[in-house]
């Protein structure tokens, strides 16, 4: 057990400052803004939902393996499904030979040509094309916002984060999961109202999300809690990306008007295999553990 203890949530006198969250593209997730809309596939369907990949002049490989340049790492994919390339002004599509095969609006096809709001479905998961914006375009990202993304962290929400979890842990690689809750979170909002505790809620994801691995999602499963998953990593690894998050939340104090707010983490850390084989199973074993933390002092990462 990681125990390294800093002091309750505290007050002090301060100036006036509040912080604001912006949302934040989560692994890649989130919309893109540009100036110029770039021809793009989005992920309307499947586990990958809301995922966008811009469609230049190279091809683009989709299937289940990880060198696709979109990686769809489910049973129903090939490990390579299809391509799509640009010729000129157009963009083709081809199945590569794949055992669920290729549909373009809901057609099996061979080779295609794409058109502005066609839907590829490749295997369990459906994709858009989009060439340029459009009532339909900014009408699906808008639904995949509200889909998978909670509105005041810009994290992904429980149903989706429980989505991905459960699609990691079914790999061969191992798996971390870091839970995380904000202490005495009840006495901020309490004391101080609920529009002072969305403002901590959003100055921890802040403070998480800028020290994460860019590729780790993660979600606020309700309240004052969130997770973290990390791939590919030992529970040492995560043990310690723990320890860095809760240092790092604990220096960054929220400011009030009237009051600066001193806030803490306790988190429990889990790794499949060890720890539990199913999503349900390391969501347990981790949430056993921050409440272990919690027991024992608060602001502490529990790992066994």
């Amino acid at each position: 057990m990681t125990c390294s203890l800093r002091g309750e949530c505290g007050v002090a006198a301060s100036k006036n400052n509040t912080s604001e969250t912006d949302r934040h593209s989560v692994g890649g997730a989130t919309r893109q803004e540009s100036a110029a809309f770039k021809p793009r596939l989005i992920v309307v369907s499947g586990m990958l939902l809301g995922q966008q990949i811009e469609l230049g002049g190279a091809p683009v490989i989709v299937g289940r393996s990880s060198d696709c340049a979109l990686a769809m790492p489910h049973p129903s994919v090939s490990r390579q499904h299809c391509r799509i390339w640009r010729k000129n002004d157009r963009f083709l599509i081809e199945d590569l030979g794949s055992t669920n095969r290729t549909y373009l609006n809901g057609k099996a096809i061979t080779r295609a040509e794409l058109h502005d709001g066609d839907q590829i479905s490749v295997g369990n998961n459906a994709l858009k094309f989009f060439t340029s914006t459009s009532v339909e375009a900014n009408y699906h990202e808008e639904l995949i916002d509200l889909a998978i993304y909670d509105s005041l962290t810009g994290f992904f929400n429980r149903r989706h984060f429980r989505a991905l979890l459960d699609e990691h842990i079914s790999g061969s690689r191992p798996l971390g999961l870091l839970l995380m809750d904000i202490d005495n979170f009840k006495q901020i909002n309490d004391r101080f109202g609920h529009p002072v505790g969305d403002q901590v809620l959003g100055v921890v994801a802040q403070v998480v999300r800028e020290h994460a691995p860019a590729d780790a999602p993660l979600g606020r499963l309700g309240g004052e809690e969130f997770a973290l998953t990390l791939r590919g990593r030992s529970l040492a690894d995560a043990t310690a990306l723990a320890e860095i998050l809760r240092d790092a939340v604990g220096a960054r104090p929220v400011e009030l008007r009237e009051a600066r707010l001193n806030v803490t983490l306790s988190i429990g850390v889990a790794q499949s295999g060890a720890d539990g084989a199913t999503s349900s199973e390391l969501l347990r074993c981790a949430d056993e553990r921050m409440y272990r933390a919690k027991q024992t002092g608060r602001n502490r990462v529990c790992a066994v």
